[in-house]
């Protein structure tokens, strides 16, 4: 195999060849990492990378041997002054693979190097990445990062589910004295604005094991990007809100439908707020959302949703319910001055190959 180079990638700027390789090397990585997942097509791909993000920067990276992308990095970050910038100023977020074929020959190593490089320009100290492979544990250990959290990716075949059951779960909401307020397809702007407080309060209390995170902040930004990509390629959000009689969220849940793999359907949030808790209502939300599913995508075929390995309760509900564990992932955090001195050693010790 040629000598690897590494080279920042420019969503913009980029040649239609390279772009093809890069699309060659996420479709490989894809189909061994992430077997049977939907794959974004070409063109829904390069949107992707190529929009502007309200809340975020990003920076690009390819692994080159020769002319052929072997492995990729895509590290983003938060823009200076947008809200609670100063909270998430110490963080830098990295996602990428390597081909199997190229692994062992110092592409994930020279990668990782310029991701540290770019944390000394911006002066980030927290870099958290996550992977459910057995090649990224290995890796991720080796540079000294921790392993913080683990969530289970889990999914249900809807056809496979006791939809009795469901409609029990859904219909013991009634004995709480709580109102129902369903949303399919789009919410409200207004209503999702309105929503954001009591939403973020319901947010902080995700369990995030062992996680230094920025301030957990539900943004309207986010929203407005999915809405943007639904209306362009199709998608629906559904929204179901229990609501005390005071008018306050007692719980809530979401699922998102995407027409580019319309057999899979996310449950995106699930969450009771404290003063309600131990009455059934996740099951109920759970019942809900599932049958509100059901009854607007026929195509769907399963759903999925995830969950902290430590969310017993939750996990609980879902195998009641008929989901399995898909997968298995972990989220691994590693301090600038760590990686400073797994860099220096790696360095004296030659152990990586270009």
């Amino acid at each position: 195999m040629p000598r690897i180079e590494i080279r920042v990638f420019g969503p913009h700027t980029a040649s239609p060849e390279l772009w093809a390789s890069l699309h060659a090397c996420r479709r490989a990585t894809s189909e061994e990492l992430r077997p049977g997942d939907p794959v974004l097509s070409d063109a829904e791909f390069e949107t992707g990378w190529r929009r502007p993000d309200p809340l975020h920067d990003s920076v690009h990276w390819v692994a080159l041997a020769g002319q052929d992308v072997t492995g990729f990095a895509n590290a983003w970050f938060r823009k200076a002054g947008t809200p609670d910038a100063a909270g998430h100023a110490p963080h830098l977020f990295v996602a990428g693979a390597v081909r199997a074929e190229a692994r062992r020959r110092g592409a994930g190593t020279l990668l990782l190097r310029e991701v540290l490089g770019l944390m000394h320009r911006l002066d980030k100290t927290m870099l958290t990445l996550r992977t459910h492979a057995e090649a990224g544990h290995a890796f991720l250990t080796q540079v000294g990062a921790s392993a913080k959290l683990t969530t289970l990716s889990s999914r249900a075949v809807l056809t496979e589910l006791d939809w009795n059951l469901l409609r029990e779960w859904e219909e013991a909401a009634g004995d709480c004295g709580l109102a129902w307020e369903r949303h399919a397809g789009r919410v409200p702007r207004e209503v999702l604005l309105a929503l954001l407080p009591e939403l973020t309060a319901l947010f902080a209390d995700v369990p995030r094991g062992g996680l230094e995170v920025p301030p957990a902040r539900v943004e309207i930004e986010g929203y407005d990007e999915w809405y943007e990509t639904a209306a362009r390629t199709g998608g629906a959000h559904h929204l179901i809100l229990l609501r005390a009689p005071d008018g306050s969220v007692a719980g809530v849940t979401e699922a998102i439908w995407d027409a580019r793999a319309p057999g899979l359907v996310h449950q995106a949030f699930t969450a009771v707020a404290r003063p309600w808790r131990g009455r059934g209502l996740a099951k109920a939300m759970k019942g809900a959302v599932l049958r509100q599913v059901r009854e607007s995508h026929p195509e769907a075929e399963e759903m999925g949703t995830v969950n902290a390995e430590t969310n017993a309760a939750m996990r609980g509900i879902n195998t009641r319910a008929g989901f399995k564990v898909h997968r298995r992932f972990v989220e691994y955090q590693a301090g600038r001055d760590a990686l400073d001195l797994w860099s220096s050693a790696h360095a004296r010790s030659k152990l990586f190959i270009t």
